[in-house]
């Protein structure tokens, strides 16, 4: 078993630094530490900044040129792979300390170049269609289902900004209302502009030890319990529907079994659009299929609800920097357990959940924080 024992991050949004200028702000304090591998979480640096060999280029930019370093490119699940790989080494002791960096420039291209580079994940044939326009073939399959009212789907952004305007580093820090929600700009049918996430700038990064080490780096390490990871065809064509996300259910299975856990208190879920909050919270098991969206609706997802879903306003409100978000989640999970997260803490936030998803379900990675090991 592994555990966190610091976290780095900078506010996500439209920034005007660099790449380098970024992960320099979030691991300016972790550098420290005796690093001896790095691992970066980075999808897009050659399509967003015209960069190869990033890793590399990065650990000279931050003087740690003679540290190792690897690139880990898994699209929008880049994170959740990233913090695999890191517990991997960990576990084998090919390292000692691990500084895992996620990092993306997204701004700096307009909004259809962006869609254009990010549907390169799926099959040649098939990029006519978009993430965005899958996710909305998700809501209107959902609702037919299970007679769920459109107003179910936008409380879900309703939420996520309330949660966001709590959190400093957040790319939107608005609340926003329902009925904003509802009138805002159709982007897919049904789905408006609130309901996904912006285009961000943004890095996150953590430092992760073995567990017996821990505690001779800080007093609260928060400890890794279980990764599950999955995967799933890339094909929409081949996919059996919209409501449910295979990868996501097996790769949870697999999580709570290591962990060896039935409860969690609280999860960061990968809500590029609002309605894959409410799915992915079924298929991790919180709620029965077709019962997400009255846990929203009840307030039961809620911050000060029984199991608060993206307290830090997830994709949809603190922004998808690609390969940083699953490491923000972790930093996330690292305040909530540590009792550090501000006026958005989780009461009694001892054992939390992330899910780092590819693509659309193409694959996931499902990880169970603990303040015990």
């Amino acid at each position: 078993m592994v555990a966190i024992v610091d976290i780095g991050i900078t506010r996500f949004g439209k920034r005007k630094e660099n790449i380098f200028e970024l992960a320099k702000e979030s691991t300016q304090n972790l550098l420290k530490y005796n690093i001896d591998f790095v691992i970066i979480s980075n999808s897009y640096s050659g399509e967003f900044n015209e960069i190869s060999g990033i890793s590399s280029l990065l650990t000279t930019y931050l003087n740690i040129d003679n540290i190792p370093s690897l690139r880990v490119d898994n699209t929008s699940g880049s994170g959740g792979s990233a913090l695999l790989i890191a517990k991997s080494l960990l576990e084998a002791k090919e390292a000692n300390v691990v500084l895992v960096l996620g990092i993306e420039k997204m701004s700096d291209k307009k909004t259809k170049e962006v869609t254009k580079i990010i549907s390169s994940l799926l099959p040649h044939d098939e990029r006519i269609a978009s993430l965005p326009s899958l996710a909305s073939l998700s809501a209107l399959e959902y609702m037919k289902k299970f007679n769920a009212p459109r107003e179910s789907i936008a409380q879900v952004a309703v939420k996520n900004h309330y949660n966001g305007s709590l959190n400093p580093y957040a790319h939107i820090q608005k609340r926003v209302t329902l009925e904003e929600v509802l009138n805002s700009p159709i982007i897919s049918e049904p789905l408006r502009l609130y309901e996904y996430t912006p285009i961000s700038d943004g890095a996150a990064a953590v430092v992760m030890v073995r567990n017996e080490d821990a505690l001779s780096y800080t007093s609260k390490p928060v400890y890794i319990k279980g990764i599950g990871t999955s995967n799933y065809t890339a094909y929409i064509s081949e996919k059996e529907d919209f409501i449910t996300l295979p990868a996501v259910v097996h790769a949870s299975k697999k999580a709570f079994r290591k962990a060896k856990v039935d409860k969690i208190d609280f999860a960061e879920l990968h809500d590029m659009a609002t309605i894959l909050e409410i799915i992915q919270s079924e298929d991790i098991g919180l709620f029965k299929k077709g019962e997400g969206w009255k846990a929203v609706m009840e307030g039961i997802t809620s911050l000060q609800g029984e199991i608060p879903i993206n307290p830090s306003g997830g994709l949809n409100s603190k922004g998808h920097p690609i390969g940083a978000s699953g490491i923000a989640q972790a930093v996330e999970a690292f305040l909530q357990i540590r009792g550090e997260a501000g006026e958005r803490q989780v009461k009694n936030a001892r054992v939390g959940l992330s899910l780092s998803m590819a693509g659309y379900g193409n694959s996931a990675t499902v990880i169970i924080y603990g303040d015990e090991p």
